[in-house]
């Protein structure tokens, strides 16, 4: 059973990465093909180029980068969100008139597509054999509108998961995360996505394989190993309201992972993925044009399904995560290239053990130079990590994003 298991698995990665690059390439044949000119009525088209490069400073020294490297670092390249990377954005929608859109079903138009590969260089990648260089998209898809329904949408490919902060605030290229990126490792997932009107309300529901946002392959899972899944959720309020809020579940096995990188568990010694569940609130509030606001709280458990052996924080049994965090941005009026951020982000890995909370402070300053152009200064302040000991730093972040 398990190697049919792992074998749909595999098929569900390749036919999801097939199909949507399949697609892309018949848009990019149709789009220099002199045959298949189409009115800019039919659809248009960007492309965006991106180059993020970010550092820190700390007093103290850091140590473990890589893992393996036991000398202390006082100035290095950030392993933080949102790392250092080079990447660009291809972005495209589609109409009814679409020459795409003569190859498919009626009932399943495509409307979008955003293909974001981004080549990141990995500081956490380990000296004793992990490269450096992964490849790991932000948004790798494909979406079309089942039977033309208004607000009714359905994605293929790699996407940010409905579970925690509404998607369209998804962290790229911010050092500030969300709650659910601090407590499961990943906010982009690969499956498909449903997403649909409730009154004024939209819900949306996901399957995915629980791997994030690298090029991770089912098989980094020995036949002998759980196999990862995910399943997420969430039902909020439209994006152009001021006040907005969410509830959002998530169900699935998952490993320990970090940005681009699936993490051995040192329970095990080995990738293994732990069930895990989780409920979640978030909230947002828009003031205008300058002042944003919001909060998350979340609750579920690691280990609830006979596996709790495999849960590091809590010595082999099943743990308790609570989680909060509250954020405001400000733009400041008459001076809107300057942006002030701050968060305070405490999650307790399990209610049990003591000590066991990742409590901490940020404060951001960020400054556009152009529409292209931004850098960002940021002081972390610990007050409390889980495993390996507080490290207050300063991070410096330069990013580019234009075309």
């Amino acid at each position: 059973m398990g190697r049919h298991i792992g074998l749909a698995h595999r098929l569900l990665f390749t036919g999801m990465l097939a199909i949507t690059l399949s697609a892309s390439c018949i848009v990019r044949a149709a789009e220099v093909n002199d045959e298949w000119d189409e009115p800019e009525e039919s659809g248009r088209s960007f492309l965006y180029k991106e180059l993020v490069l970010s550092g820190f400073y700390s007093r103290d020294g850091v140590m473990g980068l890589p893992p393996d490297d036991t000398t202390k670092d006082y100035s290095e390249l950030s392993p933080r969100p949102p790392g250092n990377y080079l990447g660009f954005e291809y972005i495209k929608t589609f109409s009814s008139s679409s020459s795409i859109n003569q190859f498919l079903p009626t009932w399943l138009p495509l409307v979008a597509m955003d293909l974001h590969p981004r080549i990141v260089y990995n500081r956490m990648a380990d000296v004793s054999g992990s490269e450096p260089i992964d490849i790991a998209p932000q948004d790798f898809w494909l979406r079309f509108n089942p039977g033309a329904k208004e607000r009714l949408m359905l994605r293929l490919g790699q996407f940010v998961i409905p579970y925690g902060v509404n998607p369209i605030l998804a962290p790229r290229q911010r050092f500030i995360l969300p709650l659910e990126a601090t407590d499961l490792g990943l906010k982009w997932d690969w499956g498909l996505d449903l997403k649909g009107p409730l009154g004024e309300y939209d819900w949306e529901i996901a399957a995915t394989l629980g791997i994030g946002e690298g090029l991770h392959t089912p098989r980094v899972f020995d036949d002998d190993d759980r196999r990862s899944f995910l399943i997420s959720g969430r039902i909020g309020t439209p994006t152009y309201w001021d006040f907005q809020n969410g509830v959002s579940f998530l169900y699935g096995d998952l490993p320990m992972i970090m940005g681009s990188m699936i993490m051995d568990s040192m329970m095990s010694g080995k990738v293994v993925a732990t069930s895990r569940w989780r409920v979640a609130y978030d909230a947002f509030y828009r003031h205008g044009t300058y002042l944003m606001a919001g909060g998350q709280l979340s609750y579920g458990q690691d280990g609830f399904h006979d596996d709790e052996e495999f849960v590091d924080i809590s010595g082999g049994q099943t743990a308790d995560v609570y989680g909060l965090r509250a954020w405001a941005d400000w733009v400041i009026p008459h001076y809107e290239n300057l942006r002030l951020g701050l968060q305070f982000e405490s999650l307790r890995r399990d209610a049990s053990t003591s000590g066991s909370d990742d409590t901490a402070f940020i404060l951001e300053l960020g400054y556009s130079f152009t529409n292209s152009i931004t850098a960002m200064l940021d002081y972390r302040e610990e007050i409390n990590r889980s495993m390996g000991s507080n490290n207050d730093a300063i991070y410096l972040t330069f990013i580019y994003y234009g075309n």
